[in-house]
């Protein structure tokens, strides 16, 4: 083992190597400028790297940074020293890191074989590299002096003329008392030996750095890419919603709840497509208008829109009609008859009620949709057609296959696209619009003035279940605007169902609070004649929050 002779000594040769003119600007170090920069920012400097090229290349990086450091400063004092023996150098490059203020080297052994091999232990104390990385990152998971276990590797390699790499072994960055650093000469590492070299190697360095870039281009396309896509499918939604605003206006269809609105853009998104699609709920929840909407939508509007109520004909009559029939097929068959497929070529077939079909039928439907092609009842060649499909069903139909009266094959291939209209009941938000709404209609044909819905009325409308779905609201709301004998929709002309479902259910037999929340709203607003403000007072609450409830509940006009 070789320690350095004279330390003392050293230190103040070295010491006497830096020349310092604040006259000039300069300060030098054995003739080579030098610079000080404060540890903060070299910690920033630091991470910025780290930030900006990440961990792995931050660390390549300053590695490379602090073996030339090393290197440069081994040549000058080789020259100046003349060491007889190289290991003295290695000495007098602990005290320089010291004197430089960068980290307090302590030489714990320091060896060289015969064989010209080397084997070192350094001890470092207050490391400014741990120091500003803890403070910028906490605590590391592994060692952080780079570019001090650069300056080693180079300082040592120039000193003795052959390679050799350091590695820390223990850091303050990990939360030890000190730093620990390890060197040996380039064979004596082993299987290390190409990780050491990969890590100083300016051209494996610049590939990476070069990777990276093409790599930080290549996210920067995809990302643009993806911004594109974005903008494209808000742009795409938009003309959707504005498509359903805008055929929802043209058909008067009033569409407040979400669950209606999801529908829409349900049907609206599946529209340009050719899928089959199945439109399934109670009677009168308006799938007819969905129906027309996706044809409306679709690349077939200017084509043939036909509809067939599946339950309205015969199974005789049915086959007839959907697939025509030839000439003599049966009795008073005295020419050939084209069946809807074909009408609707280019066009869509709605049929409705699909779930009334009979089972020879719906093979007959399942080879149509299948292949595209029909053959009329007594014809024996078949004809190619063109039709896109929309069904609707108040049916289960899924129960339907598993009782075996609908096949499974066709449910599939009709159900490709499901579509499920909730009932009024389960959407009661689109009531109150629906029936000022259906109020203007109705005064505007019967030539009525008619104009509003008493809050009590209202109220009655909101609790009741309506079985019937929009179309029994409509045919009530037309009833009350028949008997209405002022300006208003009160509760006498309501039908007689609508108050015999309110005597059933008393005030006190429900515990729903908006019920009990609206009909209180609506009776305070009987009380004083539609006066908000003497309503709010009897409420024992603000104008603004009556105002926002009677907005809520559909009972402001």
């Amino acid at each position: 083992m070789v320690k350095p002779s004279h330390p003392e000594l050293e230190r103040l040769q070295l010491a006497e190597l830096l020349d310092f003119r604040p006259d000039l600007g300069v300060i030098r170090l054995h003739e080579q400028r030098v610079v000080i920069l404060s540890a903060a920012a070299m910690g920033l400097l630091r991470k910025e790297l780290i930030d900006t090229f990440g961990r792995d290349i931050a660390r390549r990086l300053l590695m490379r940074f602090g073996y030339a450091d090393g290197y440069h400063d081994a040549v000058n004092l080789r020259e100046r020293f003349k060491w007889r023996d190289p290991l003295e150098g290695l000495g007098a490059g602990a005290i320089l890191h010291t004197l430089e203020g960068i980290v307090r080297s302590e030489v714990i052994r320091l060896d060289r074989g015969e064989d010209g091999g080397v084997d070192a232990e350094f001890a470092w104390h207050d490391s400014y590299e741990a120091e500003q990385h803890v403070h910028h990152y906490g605590q590391s998971e592994d060692s952080v002096c780079w570019s001090l276990a650069g300056y080693a590797s180079g300082y040592t390699s120039a000193c003795l003329g052959q390679e050799v790499y350091f590695r820390e072994t223990a850091c303050a960055g990990q939360g030890a008392k000190g730093c620990t650093i390890i060197g040996r000469d380039a064979a004596a590492w082993g299987d290390d030996l190409p990780a050491l070299r990969g890590d100083f190697q300016g051209s494996s360095l610049k590939d990476e750095i070069d990777r990276l870039q093409v790599a930080v281009h290549r996210r920067a396309q995809h990302l643009a890419r993806r911004e594109r896509q974005l903008d494209e499918r808000e742009r795409e939604l938009d003309l959707l919603r504005d498509r359903i605003n805008r055929h929802a206006e043209s058909r008067k269809f009033v569409v407040r709840s979400p669950a209606m609105q999801e529908v829409l853009e349900l049907a609206a998104q599946v529209a340009p497509l050719d899928t089959t699609v199945l439109v399934y709920g109670e009677s009168g929840t308006g799938k007819e208008f969905v129906v027309r909407m996706i044809h409306e939508q679709s690349r077939r509007a200017n084509g043939s829109f036909v509809s067939v109520n599946c339950a309205a004909l015969t199974e005789t009559l049915l086959e007839s009609e959907l697939f025509g029939h030839a000439r003599g097929a049966f009795t008073g068959a005295v020419r050939d008859k084209p069946g809807l497929f074909e009408v609707a070529s280019n066009g869509t077939l709605f049929l409705d009620e699909i779930g009334e079909v009979a089972p020879t039928i719906q093979a007959k439907l399942l080879r149509a949709l299948q292949e595209r092609e029909i053959r009329r009842v007594g014809a024996e060649r078949t004809i190619k057609v063109n039709t896109r499909v929309v069904a609707a069903t108040n049916r289960d139909l899924r129960a339907a296959v598993a009782a075996g009266t609908f096949r499974e094959d066709l449910y599939f291939r009709l159900g490709a696209f499901i579509i499920t209209i909730p009932p009024l009941r389960d959407r009661r938000a689109d009531i109150p619009p629906m029936v000022h709404e259906f109020v203007r209609r109705a005064a505007t044909r019967m030539g009525k003035d008619v104009r509003t819905v008493s809050a009590e009325a209202m109220t009655l409308l909101m609790r009741y279940s309506w079985p019937g779905n929009v179309r029994e609201l409509e045919n009530a709301i037309e009833r009350a605007v028949i008997l209405a004998r002022g300006t208003s929709v009160t509760i006498r002309e309501l039908p007689p169902e609508l108050s015999e479902s309110r005597s059933r259910t008393q005030p006190g037999d429900t515990l729903d609070l908006k019920e009990q929340e609206q009909r209180l709203i609506g009776k305070a607003l009987e009380r004083f004649n539609g006066n908000r403000k003497k309503a709010a007072e009897a409420l024992n609450i603000s104008p603004v929050t009556l105002w926002r409830k009677m907005k809520e509940y559909g009972l402001a006009t």
